[in-house]
């Protein structure tokens, strides 16, 4: 009887856990998980980073941890849509599992706050800054809304439609355009006639007023192209 209570004891002495391990439970390890997404992802000035950690299989079990729990993601660099973390308990007897976290990127993109029409000259009341998904921006998305503030639109854009660099002519056709050229540090400026529309880093063919001599130029700004001789 007494070797049958000591067996007893011995067996649930080795069955109860350490009085600092804890039991983490499912959603505070995703939590965990998510977090560390967000504090590791190479994020972009502006942008808005959150992660939503996919559900851990119901069927895995989770055993008590003493230490904390390491968590890391291996290869982050980029753009990512997804992210892996390995979530680690460092015991002797450890555990350590995989959680998917899908990385949500919000960035700052212009986007129209009134229907803007073909021919429209930008203000700063036809458009604002909105956050939007970073699959939006494109190369030739933009978000700076002073950069654009005179710029005149190419087709029609509607509400809450981003408004891309190839939907506007910084320098329009047959406009009159500022040419500005750089050469040894000194700046000489003339006016000329623009050939084509043009966005801002656009080369377009532009005529000097002076000479009528046919010049590509970089459009700059708002009516202004620039050379380099």
């Amino acid at each position: 009887m007494i070797r049958f209570s000591l067996t007893i004891f011995l067996f649930c002495f080795y069955c109860i856990k350490p009085a600092n391990a804890v039991l983490y439970s499912k959603d505070q390890i995703q939590t965990l998980a998510s977090q560390h997404a967000e504090s590791v992802y190479p994020k972009q000035q502006g942008e808005n980073v959150t992660g939503v950690a996919t559900s851990i299989d119901p069927r895995i079990k989770i055993k008590p941890c003493e230490s904390e729990l390491s968590m890391t993601a291996p290869n982050v660099s980029g753009y990512s849509r997804n992210l892996t973390v390995r979530v680690r308990c460092l015991d002797s007897a450890g555990w350590s599992l995989y959680v998917p976290v899908q990385m949500k990127v919000l960035v700052p993109i212009l986007v129209a706050s009134q229907t803007i029409g073909k021919g429209d000259i930008l203000d700063s009341s036809s458009m604002k800054l909105a956050m939007l998904d970073k699959s939006y921006a494109r190369k030739n998305s933009l978000s700076d809304l002073e950069q654009v503030i005179g710029a005149k639109a190419k087709q029609q854009i509607l509400p809450g439609q981003a408004i891309m660099n190839n939907n506007l002519c910084f320098v329009c056709k047959n406009e009159l355009v500022t040419i500005q050229a750089n050469t040894k540090g000194l700046t000489v400026k003339a006016s000329g006639y623009a050939l084509s529309d043009g966005s801002f880093g656009d080369v377009i063919r532009v005529r000097n007023s002076s000479s009528n001599r046919i010049i590509n130029a970089r459009v700059s700004d708002i009516g202004k192209v620039q050379i380099n001789l």
